[in-house]
């Protein structure tokens, strides 16, 4: 597998949670962003609307990458939900404050917060 290459690994759990685990560069030039697009609308189709988008492994975003995040969060808004968002490094961070996308997801620093907050909501 390249350096960088777009990797994803998700996870439904018994009440309908999509964790959506991200590592690599989160663009729309790598392989597995097709299929991860591909993968968002099937969720979408099927009814879910709370989703966990884990970026703490991500090492590139652009503008495709915040497309999908806001793609799931303008569905969950639809739905009274939120997504909730994990990161941890500087470009992502810079990205979602410019683009103002930190306001429109709920941005925690765990996995187990996430579903809390989900789970509440």
């Amino acid at each position: 597998m390249a350096s960088g290459a777009l990797r994803v690994k998700v996870s439904i759990s018994e009440d309908d949670i999509v964790l959506i685990k991200v590592e690599g560069e989160l663009t729309i030039f790598t392989e597995e962003y097709e299929m991860l697009h591909k993968e968002i609308a099937a969720y979408i189709k099927m009814g879910l609307y709370k989703f966990i988008v884990d970026l703490r492994g991500v090492t590139y975003l652009d503008s495709s990458g915040l497309g999908i995040i806001i793609r799931l969060a303008t569905h969950a808004f639809k739905q009274n939900s939120k997504v909730c968002l994990l990161y941890d490094g500087p470009q992502v961070e810079k990205l979602l404050y410019v683009s103002n996308i930190d306001k429109i997801v709920h941005v925690v620093s765990s996995v187990d917060e996430a579903y809390a907050f989900l789970r509440s909501a």
